[in-house]
């Protein structure tokens, strides 16, 4: 008998795992940011308002992510590793690492470190990012709860 529940628990385990959703098939699609955090020494901020810096950023299959702003857009190339998010522009020197903080089918986090705009010790600069994945009309595309657990 107990050769038979190790078995159901095995499968059930099986079952589990084979419906976690790959962070690769998560991130794929369009995403507009939602609000910004950032903080530098003690010192924060959050942003609600759409800046100057915020941009859609669309993930595609073949490794390839535009970041889109103004009518326009910037290629890069992005690999996933673990909980890190690397770019890599296409025409320029221009890269980023950024770690997955949370990553559901509608709503993604990515926290970046920040160079220290002052000389000295101990200084410690991130931004937050918080976005929500839109469709082709660019509507912010919902979920309840339960969906996106």
């Amino acid at each position: 008998m107990s050769c038979a529940r190790f078995f159901v628990v095995f499968a059930m385990v099986l079952i589990c795992y084979s419906c976690a959703s790959d962070p690769e098939e998560l991130l794929l699609g369009t995403w507009q940011v939602d609000s910004v955090y950032s903080y530098y020494n003690g010192f924060d901020i959050w942003e609600y308002e759409k800046g100057m810096d915020w941009a859609d950023y669309e993930y595609t299959p073949d490794g390839k992510m535009k970041e889109i702003k103004f009518g326009t857009f910037r290629a890069y190339r992005y690999r996933l590793s673990g909980d890190s998010l690397f770019w890599i522009s296409e025409s320029e020197s221009k890269a980023g690492w950024f770690e997955i903080i949370d990553l559901r089918p509608d709503y993604l986090v990515l926290k970046r470190d920040k160079a220290p705009l002052f000389e000295g010790k101990s200084q410690e600069r991130y931004e937050i990012r918080f976005f929500s994945r839109i469709d082709a009309e660019g509507k912010v595309n919902t979920l309840s709860k339960d969906q996106n657990n």
